[in-house]
């Protein structure tokens, strides 16, 4: 074989796994959402990228929707017969599925808050806060506590239960200390992860709503 040939063949050899890599589909990303609420009036709503428009479908505010693919990592949130978004969406470089959490934002619209769900780190028992009230909350999970600033979302998890369960209290934090919301009983379950989001009411008062996502075959629902 002549060194011209032999050359060649290994130029080819050396290109084919580029080749292929190239080859592979690129670019494809799954989201899923869920609102914390949803106006009286909204109707369906699509996710509209530069190139392409999903289907049309209902916000939920109980579950995560049915997952959303597209080719772009940037899109909108769009009602049906209005041109103005509810919110956009940029997804960040690294993942192929998330959960895009939609916090209620005055006079209409959201903030976005992104979980990624391709991510073992986001796992059973971990719950995801959003707070968007207000004040500061304050979490007592167990034997773990959190301080969320307003506006700020954090990933935690409780510690520590006892008979089975954990001992949760939420407080709001003002100049005077920090006012109890609830105290409550968590049951320890290591098929779901959660999901709270916390807001401010017409009367000032700091509420929450909290939504679990069932890992197992049966999906996500509210539980506390």
């Amino acid at each position: 074989m002549s060194l011209v040939r032999l050359t060649l063949l290994l130029c080819i050899a050396l290109a084919m796994p580029v080749s292929a890599q190239k080859a592979k589909p690129s670019g494809k990303v799954s989201v899923q959402l869920l609102a914390g609420s949803v106006p009286e009036g909204l109707g369906k709503v699509f996710l509209q990228t530069e190139s392409a428009k999903s289907a049309e479908f209902d916000l939920p505010t109980a579950t995560l929707s049915e997952p959303v693919t597209l080719s772009a990592r940037s899109m909108a949130l769009m009602t049906v017969g209005k041109e103005a978004p509810l919110c956009k969406v940029t997804l960040p470089a690294e993942g192929k599925s998330f959960a895009v959490l939609l916090a209620p934002e005055k006079p209409e619209g959201y903030v976005p808050f992104l979980v990624r769900l391709d991510d073992q780190s986001f796992k059973a028992g971990d719950v995801f806060l959003i707070n968007r009230s207000e004040k500061a909350v304050v979490l007592k999970l167990g034997g773990n506590e959190v301080v969320i600033e307003a506006g700020k979302s954090v990933t935690t998890r409780p510690t520590e239960p006892v008979d089975g369960a954990y001992f949760v209290t939420i407080s709001e934090r003002n100049a005077a200390g920090d006012k109890l919301i609830t105290s409550t009983r968590w049951p320890m379950d290591d098929q779901l992860r959660s999901y709270l989001f916390f807001s401010t009411n017409e009367k000032g008062k700091t509420v929450y709503r909290a939504i679990d996502e069932y890992l197992a075959p049966g999906g996500t629902k509210k539980k506390r």
